[in-house]
């Protein structure tokens, strides 16, 4: 494994597994960092099952670091996590017609993460990568 593909595991690795635990152990902070209202168990159950999606793709992330073949699959599942998201979040701003700069900046980086590793994964191609 090449170092681009050590480092930015490294990068995925470290801000999905820090996010993800932040928001599996603290709810209440993560969503008054997002705007949410916890006004429920139920509530504080959605904020907790999906930072805890994000822990878990940090892991892999983590894990890829030492695992060429998790690697491929850590790319593609990022890639479709992320690119949902951004597809999401444009939906939204067709729907209501607002996009503030957070929704903006959020996008911006789902992008960069996309993009990061849609090259990675196009580096096998051009055998920087085996897999």
């Amino acid at each position: 494994m090449g170092k681009a593909d050590k480092i930015i595991l490294s990068l995925l690795a470290i801000e999905h597994l820090g996010f993800g635990l932040y928001g599996l152990y603290a709810p209440a902070s993560i969503a008054n960092l997002t705007g949410y209202e916890l006004a429920s168990t139920f509530a504080f159950s959605e904020i907790r099952a999906h930072y805890t999606m994000f822990a878990v793709i940090g892991l892999m992330a983590l894990f890829s670091i030492f695992s060429k073949k998790l690697a491929k699959q850590t790319y593609i599942i990022y890639i479709v996590i992320f690119t949902s998201f951004i597809i999401g979040r444009l939906l939204n701003y067709f729907l209501t017609g607002e996009l503030a700069n957070a929704i903006i900046f959020a996008i911006v980086a789902e992008l960069l993460v996309v993009v990061l590793c849609i090259w990675r994964l196009l580096a096998k191609d051009t055998n920087e990568v085996t897999y």
